[in-house]
């Protein structure tokens, strides 16, 4: 009850904190891109992914953990007479819901990209693209193109879920939290993801 009311204690001050300038270059990040991309997804999540990327190698680096879902999640995520491109859709979507839920938010008409790079390298060049500087990160959010830019290398839902945090926060808020803030919300949604 204690974590619960911190938590909401914490979110209610996050709407008092400006937005901090976010310098997003979305073309340094396509120019990355040698080859055409592939994407999955529904209205909510799209995944982005170039064509060399082993989609079973993807969706087993999303099933590190498990968390609470509904029985009708698990099976969509689970059942191998499902798709692997709408298992791994429905894996996302369940992390999304239970980071919502964690939060105790739901903010209406948000849509999230997954921006999955070939390695590590392609990563931190298109960090440095969008920022200018150079960053060891497995993954980062940019509010500008609602993307989440990750690596086959560096993602798992745990990596996805604390990115899906900022996305979260991002959308719900009229101002962005402070990075620090941010950081402590998201550290707080992946070590809860797995139950309260």
């Amino acid at each position: 009850m204690k974590i619960k009311l911190l938590s909401l204690m914490i979110i209610g001050f996050l709407a008092y904190f400006p937005a901090p300038l976010r310098a997003e270059d979305t073309a340094a990040i396509n120019a990355t891109a040698t080859t055409p991309w592939l994407s999955i997804g529904n209205s909510q999540i799209k995944v982005i992914y170039p064509p060399e990327i082993n989609l079973k190698k993807l969706e087993a680096r999303l099933r590190g953990r498990d968390f609470p879902v509904s029985s009708a999640e698990r099976d969509l995520f689970s059942n191998r007479k499902y798709h692997i491109e709408n298992r791994i859709v429905a894996r996302l979507g369940a992390i999304l819901s239970r980071v919502k839920d964690i939060l105790g938010v739901n903010p209406d008409q948000m849509h999230i990209i997954i921006k999955v790079f070939r390695n590590h390298k392609e990563l931190a060049d298109a960090y440095q693209g969008i920022s200018g500087e150079r960053s060891n990160s497995r993954a980062f959010y940019a509010q500008r193109t609602e993307t989440i830019y990750t690596s086959i290398q560096d993602i798992t839902d745990s990596v996805i879920a604390h990115e899906m945090d900022h996305a979260v926060v991002d959308h719900y808020f009229k101002f962005v939290p402070t990075e620090k803030i941010a950081e402590l919300l998201a550290r707080d949604v992946d070590s809860r993801l797995d139950g309260e």
